[in-house]
């Protein structure tokens, strides 16, 4: 008997000591690029318009910002220098603009787009993918006062 107590306290221990699992860093991550996306997207669009280059410039920087400051699990370690990368690109794309330096805007966004594409081959290779991010018609919010 006191075996059995004595394998079971064992097995314990090893499903303590497991590593974290990267869930919590995967909704973060994926928030993260699914903000830098739509910067990306808006910065295409409206380049000239610099005021809305100021705002997706400094979004564009707080994103870089938590994510260097975020806490990255060991499962994941390895891909994340490819998420900073991807969103300094696309602050670095913002600023461009304000500058008014549009090749060097399509240059940093197009850099953003690989560096998202290695995340995410990354993150699959290590068994952790990416979850996928709902498509914009998901995002709207439903209007006040619908009736079902």
């Amino acid at each position: 008997m006191r075996r059995w107590i004595g394998w079971l306290a064992l097995l314990g221990c090893l499903f303590l000591t497991l590593p974290v699992r990267a869930g919590s860093y995967l909704d973060r991550a994926s928030m993260l690029v699914d903000g830098a996306q739509r910067d990306a997207l808006e910065l295409r669009r409206h380049m000239v318009d610099k005021d809305l280059v100021a705002v997706v410039q400094r979004v564009a920087e707080a994103r870089l910002s938590a994510a260097q400051r975020m806490q990255v699990p060991p499962a994941v370690a390895k891909a994340h220098p490819h998420l900073l990368l991807l969103l300094n690109a696309v602050e670095r794309a913002a600023t461009a603009a304000l500058d008014g330096n549009y090749k060097a805007v399509l240059e940093h966004l197009e850099a953003a787009r690989r560096e998202e594409t290695i995340l995410r081959s990354a993150l699959r290779e290590l068994g952790h993918p990416l979850p996928a991010t709902p498509g914009p018609r998901a995002r709207r919010l439903a209007p006040t006062g619908a009736l079902p």
